[in-house]
């Protein structure tokens, strides 16, 4: 009885590492300009609150939404390297699914 108890906590701290990790994983490396404004390691929901050029310099698209929030699909993606100008009120997600956009390499 004891071994599975041991056994069963052992599992579960190994599942609570492997959902911890890939969430460190996923952040750009590089950087992200928003209208002049650089962000290192960019991660997560960017607002744009108005007409903005957005320079990603990272490993990852870019995934351009069109309300603040990050909020429901995305509608653009900047690849990794170019410049665009995104319109006011839209939202810029920098991690994991952006990542899983990449080719196959």
């Amino acid at each position: 009885m004891r071994r599975i108890g041991s056994t069963l906590a052992t599992l579960g701290a190994a599942g609570v590492l492997a959902l911890a990790v890939p969430s460190s994983a996923f952040a750009a490396n590089g950087f992200l300009v928003i209208d002049g404004v650089r962000h290192d390691n960019p991660k997560g929901c960017f607002e744009v609150p108005h007409l903005s050029t957005v320079f990603n310099v990272t490993d990852i698209p870019a995934l351009v939404h069109d309300v603040p929030g990050c909020a429901g699909t995305f509608v653009h993606v900047i690849p990794p390297g170019l410049a665009e100008r995104v319109p006011g009120t839209h939202s810029i997600f920098m991690g994991e699914p952006a990542a899983d956009l990449l080719p196959p390499g």
